[in-house]
């Protein structure tokens, strides 16, 4: 038998290592985070993969489970402490390596495997470690399943089974890579500041971007797991201040900037103005319902109200879905009425066919964005600004990065014509973590 977890150890003793530690509020609403060190040691995290284990086979999923890491100095330990528990259990682990959030996803697909977790502390601060774990792609745990992993972890209801493997998938950032890239080039070069904190994404992204014609600037993308200049979040002022300056030095048409495990991506125009994400999201849904008409999206309920009143929206028989807001029940969302995008103001962002398989990916969203500049660069198009209006009323767009006035093409062209004024929601609040 493996023991209960306590909720606290002192470190530096025997206890601490001879007993499983987890605390309790390390489980969230629809993942698990963790000071490492303090709230888990690697028994806890030990105990929370023969939890896993436990919950996949109570749910009667075939028990055979991705599993992958951030760049973390601790989280390839992490990974190798919850595969241990996950082979107690009896899963067969398939292990990808150092890997994006979006890659584990991918490789549920690619391997024909129903179960993920994968070990990252997202855009937080080193020391925090966490799991993203999901048992029915593209779908991950909501409430229900992660109340009942915590009930199995901290009561100790684990049940070991034989059967338990491991096998490592070696190279398959190839895999991933190819198939973001399987696809025309775009007929412009557009010059693409690609920001990543020295985070996992700096091994992947610059490389998707290069190989669909893109004019890469790289921006801290050497992997350092010390973060020197900045935490790997496109929330945290340092990122954005660095990629604003970045697009004015090398005189790009836009920064994209990714998290610390790849899920999110935020984006800075060609003047140093940050896009808020729901901005975003609208310009997307205007171009994404141009191509396809009567298009089916989903916004989170913090989102902008332009997502159901913008003109251009209606005028291509566009259709959007609010929805509460956390990427768990927005993914779940999106694929259970089929939308072909999802929006979430926190800057997850979901796409079903023909652009994903209906998982939150940031190399995805990047992309699409690509595409959009591609699509419209240099047309005429309106200049007033009333994505910061609210019935009528002029408000301020709030500026994390301030620099001088956007004029930027780009926004210039998306910006919503007057005729929307009654339509906008407000000015765009900062981007929540998420």
């Amino acid at each position: 038998m493996f023991p209960k977890p306590k909720p606290q150890l002192k470190p530096n003793t025997y206890a601490y290592e001879s007993e499983p530690m987890v605390k309790a509020t390390g489980f969230r609403e629809y993942d698990a985070r963790w000071l490492f060190g303090s709230e888990i040691n690697l028994m806890g995290v030990e105990a929370l993969g023969l939890g896993l284990g436990t919950l996949i086979h109570e749910m009667g999923v075939k028990p055979h489970i991705v599993t992958g890491h951030d760049f973390r100095s601790y989280s390839a330990s992490i990974k190798m402490a919850l595969t241990t528990g996950l082979i107690a259990a009896g899963c067969k682990v398939h292990d990808i390596g150092l890997t994006l959030t979006p890659m584990a996803y991918f490789a549920q697909f690619e391997l024909d495997i129903p179960c993920v977790a994968m070990v990252t502390a997202s855009h937080n601060d080193n020391g925090w470690t966490g799991v993203k774990m999901g048992a029915a792609r593209p779908l991950t745990f909501g409430p229900d399943e992660i109340t009942r992993l915590k009930d199995i972890v901290l009561n100790g209801r684990f049940k070991m089974k034989d059967g338990g493997a491991y096998a490592f998938v070696e190279n398959f950032p190839a895999r991933y890579i190819a198939d973001l890239t399987k696809r025309p080039k775009l007929k412009r070069k557009l010059k693409v500041v690609c920001a990543c904190g020295n985070g996992t994404a700096g091994a992947f992204a610059p490389q998707v971007l290069q190989a669909v014609g893109c004019d890469v600037v790289p921006l801290d993308c050497e992997l350092d797991h010390t973060f020197p200049r900045y935490n790997p979040n496109t929330e945290d002022m340092k990122m954005l201040h660095a990629m604003r300056d970045a697009v004015l030095a090398n005189k790009s048409d836009v920064a994209l900037g990714f998290d610390g495990d790849g899920d999110r991506c935020g984006v800075v125009d060609n003047e140093g103005e940050e896009i808020f994400a729901d901005k975003v999201g609208v310009m997307l849904a205007r171009d994404i319902s141009a191509q396809h008409k009567n298009a089916l999206f989903v916004a989170d309920v913090k989102s902008t109200g332009l997502f159901m009143t913008d003109p251009v929206l209606i005028k291509n028989g566009a259709k959007t879905d609010y929805w509460k807001t956390g990427h768990s029940y927005m993914k779940r969302r999106v694929n259970e009425i089929g939308a072909i995008a999802g929006f979430e103001k926190s800057g997850h962002f979901f796409f079903n066919k023909p652009f994903g398989r209906g998982y939150d990916d940031g190399l995805i969203f990047a992309l699409a964005v690509c595409d959009m500049l591609d699509r419209n660069l240099g047309k005429p198009w309106p200049t007033s600004k009333t994505l910061c209006q609210r019935r009528g009323r002029r408000r301020p767009c709030r500026r994390t990065a301030p620099t001088r006035r956007s004029t930027a093409w780009w926004t210039r062209w998306l910006s919503i014509s007057r005729r929307s004024k009654r339509g906008a929601a407000g000015s765009p609040a900062r981007q929540s973590a998420n």
